[in-house]
């Protein structure tokens, strides 16, 4: 009985974890598997500031950057 068990529980968790894991392989395989880039952000001349730390686009009302905490 504890066999059949075993034998279940890697049928039901084991053969989906393994199909996922040969598809991610595959696709990476084939060049067809890529993060897409990320979409710039639009800016006006006013709010074009930036963090001399950590380089995020600043508001023009932030005294420190929301990203690293460095005062502006």
């Amino acid at each position: 009985m504890l066999g059949f068990g075993l034998i279940a529980m890697l049928l039901v968790i084991g053969l989906p974890v393994a199909l996922i894991a040969v598809l991610i392989w595959a696709l990476t395989r084939r060049g067809n598997f890529s993060v897409p880039a990320p979409v710039p952000v639009h800016q006006n001349a006013a709010s074009a500031r930036t963090c001399s730390h950590c380089g995020v686009a600043l508001q023009a009302d932030w005294s420190h950057c929301p990203q690293c905490g460095a005062p502006v």
